[in-house]
């Protein structure tokens, strides 16, 4: 299948995940400095990401083991997808959206009320993301049959419809925060919430399967398959790409901020234009076509292969972020996102389906999310949040690097010794 051959069946799904990731992209990659505006410090956004991240321990495995049991995918993928629309907007009206003030202490902050508004929305907006993006994955699997190539080939239009509202946001919150003393990220909010109703439209025609498995031996086929060694090392190098992962998703704009801030103060006025222009080549020029490849790449390399590749991309990435100074240079480092995130991402969830026993498919998958956005991404943001603070986000960076390719050299080590004694024993 290529580009200009499209499948006219698989177009809501393809509209779907462009709406849905046009929805989340005004938000997400912005919220370390939607809290930073707010005054507050690195360890204190840690602390929210970790929280939320923790959620994913609950909220994804929970979401498919319930929609796997009461067969009502349809009707919680689209509730998670309307309310999201009404709830983002609220960020803006929680008090103190707008603040100047300095940088509080983390004890001023934790006994501040608006903190705790602002917490709460996030929150309910988070778990709501965590709930469709579970669900948009299994149903999508679902409709393929399995085919991990035709799913990278729908998955890419997240990348594209995040890349493309990015830019649009970026620029939107520069022009509509122009003379202001700090940005003001109300076409963010607008942007969001208009995609997620477009998106609710789009879902609401979208044909969902159901499970065809029984309903009441999903926690035994669970079991079984946590009992296969390599299942359980593949949940390890899951966590460990999200801790990696984290460190993207919530302080790569805060560094981009800190690398104006410290070194190029003469940025800050297209600041905006260029994190939602980073973002768009993460999207775009990265993930895309990562995503419009990344079947024929698995089937060849194999799914534990595609981790020791993504960690090496890391540590890549992460040290030359450690010698960057111009906000400008990280753009083309950008591109790396696909083999990154997208390698790691796109050989879970295809991994996932794999082992997965009939009627056990959202669960499996939820176990998956639970690893790498869960377990991976709370400890990442803590750690990520830690070193931030206390070395700064360059050094932050480079050391986060060098264990990135630490794990890359233990990870191909571990995966040899596996299939060594899988020979022998065979």
């Amino acid at each position: 299948m290529g580009f200009l051959n499209i499948n006219t069946d698989l177009l809501p799904i393809k509209a779907h995940y462009f709406l849905f990731d046009a929805g989340n992209s005004p938000i997400n990659p912005f919220l370390s400095t939607i809290a930073k505006q707010r005054g507050y410090s690195p360890s204190v956004v840690g602390n929210i990401f970790t929280l939320l991240l923790l959620l994913n321990i609950v909220v994804k495995p929970l979401t498919g083991y319930v929609t796997d049991r009461w067969k009502c995918r349809r009707t919680v993928f689209l509730g998670a997808i309307l309310l999201n629309g009404l709830v983002t907007p609220m960020l803006y009206l929680v008090p103190g959206a707008t603040s100047s003030a300095g940088e509080m202490s983390d004890a001023k902050a934790f006994g501040s009320l608006q903190f705790w508004l602002f917490w709460t929305v996030v929150t309910l907006r988070m778990v709501l993301f965590m709930v469709g993006e579970v669900l948009q994955e299994t149903i999508c699997m679902g409709i393929l049959g399995g085919d991990t190539v035709k799913f990278g080939m729908q998955r890419l239009w997240g990348a594209a419809g995040w890349g493309t509202m990015s830019i649009v946001t970026g620029a939107a919150i520069d022009w509509y925060s122009s003379g202001l003393a700090q940005k003001n990220h109300l076409p963010g909010y607008l942007l969001s919430a208009a995609s997620f109703f477009i998106d609710f439209m789009v879902a609401f025609h979208l044909k969902v399967p159901e499970t065809d498995g029984p309903t009441t031996n999903i926690l035994a086929d669970v079991k079984v398959v946590l009992k296969n060694v390599k299942v359980c090392v593949f949940l390890v190098w899951a966590t460990v790409g999200g801790i990696f992962a984290a460190y993207i998703w919530f302080y790569f704009i805060w560094y981009v901020d800190d690398l104006a801030t410290i070194y190029h103060p003469e940025r800050k006025s297209m600041l905006s234009s260029i994190k939602g222009f980073s973002l768009t080549i993460e999207c775009l020029g990265g993930e895309v076509p990562f995503f419009y490849l990344s079947g024929y790449l698995i089937k060849r390399t194999g799914h534990m292969t595609a981790f020791s590749i993504s960690f090496a991309m890391f540590a890549l990435r992460f040290l030359l972020y450690s010698i960057i100074r111009d906000p400008l240079w990280v753009l083309p480092v950008e591109l790396l996102n696909g083999i990154t995130f997208g390698l790691s991402y796109i050989a879970g969830i295809s991994y996932s389906a794999k082992i997965a026993p009939v009627g056990s498919e959202g669960t499996v998958q939820g176990l998956f999310s639970m690893a790498f956005q869960g377990f991976g991404g709370s400890l990442g943001a803590t750690l990520a949040g830690y070193t931030f603070s206390h070395l700064g986000s360059v050094m932050a960076f480079r050391l986060i690097g060098f264990v990135a390719l630490i794990m890359c050299v233990v990870q191909i080590i571990v995966n040899y010794f596996l299939n060594r004694n899988r020979k022998l024993t065979a």
